[in-house]
């Protein structure tokens, strides 16, 4: 494996890295954590103890000749800090997932039709996605979320909407740079329907455009997610969520509780930086402009 070089495959193999290190703490928290995320007490020996709320990073139970570590402390009501940090990730993890999905499909095939149909359609489904794009993404997801309600799908589907603009955008514009290209001319004149020069002409050419989107759109929803569960907007108590941990533990940080907040908001800043620079690493490496250079 060659040393990368330039600037883009160092934020590729940085953001690589980073979101590498969260998806595998996050698919084998159980594993590594004592697993107390919604309730005060842990299991030991088939018998549940109660854990003291309130301890501190590093902090040490001992139970019958054995020891638990509290990694980064316990909040409160005595759970775990480190277990619902890497339980909040799988439910982060899986409402950006979705949410990026749902966009990128739906964003996509609008501009795509739009950019090649052209005309008033066009027009019309423009002023939409200007419209929609103007406003700020959390915005809208909050006034959808707060209409359509908490829970996993409609968090994703509130989210989803934000972004689909920004793959209109980018495919309408592709679209429209791409099909009066020679080998589109040629396929009309060979007979091919227009929707199979849509499907087979024209996307596969905006894939590398969107790829490098796709990150950047993964850590926006994960902003725009800790945000709705910082809000109340997010998903109902206790299920571990990074945002909702972070608006409990800004109330104790004045009182010297500082890691119930610290560690979810460190938790949020690194998985957004880590996609980030995937998605800047990708945009540059995949842009051909990039080798002519």
């Amino acid at each position: 494996m060659r040393k990368p070089k330039t600037f883009g495959e160092w934020c590729l193999l940085a953001g690589g890295i980073l979101t590498l290190i969260v998806l595998m703490l996050a698919l084998i928290g159980d594993l590594i954590a004592p697993g107390n995320t919604i309730s005060s007490y842990i299991i030991i020996d088939g018998r549940s103890v109660e854990v003291p709320p309130l301890l501190p990073p590093l902090s040490r139970l001992h139970i019958d000749g054995r020891t638990v570590t509290f990694i980064l402390g316990t909040d409160q009501l005595g759970r775990d800090v480190f277990s619902r940090l890497l339980a909040g990730a799988r439910f982060v993890l899986a409402v950006a997932f979705l949410s990026t999905i749902v966009s990128t499909v739906i964003g996509v095939f609008l501009g795509l039709i739009s950019g090649y149909i052209g005309g008033l359609f066009d027009r019309t489904l423009s002023l939409v996605m200007d419209s929609l794009y103007s406003l700020p993404g959390l915005i809208v997801a909050i006034a959808l979320a707060a209409f359509l309600g908490t829970g996993l799908v409609n968090m994703s589907l509130a989210i989803a909407v934000a972004y689909i603009p920004s793959y209109f955008r980018m495919v309408r514009g592709n679209v429209f740079s791409l099909k009066g290209m020679p080998f589109i001319e040629a396929s009309k004149i060979a007979g091919a329907s227009p929707l199979s020069i849509a499907l087979r002409q024209i996307l596969p050419n905006t894939f590398p455009s969107i790829a490098s989107l796709l990150p950047i759109t993964f850590a926006d929803a994960i902003i725009t997610e800790a945000g709705l569960s910082f809000l109340g907007l997010g998903i109902e108590p206790p299920t571990p969520d990074w945002g909702f941990d972070l608006n409990k533990g800004r109330q104790f940080f004045l009182a010297g509780y500082w890691w119930i907040g610290i560690f979810p908001g460190l938790a949020i800043v690194i998985t957004v930086l880590g996609f980030l620079l995937l998605g800047e690493g990708l945009n540059e490496v995949l842009n051909p402009k990039r080798w002519e250079a």
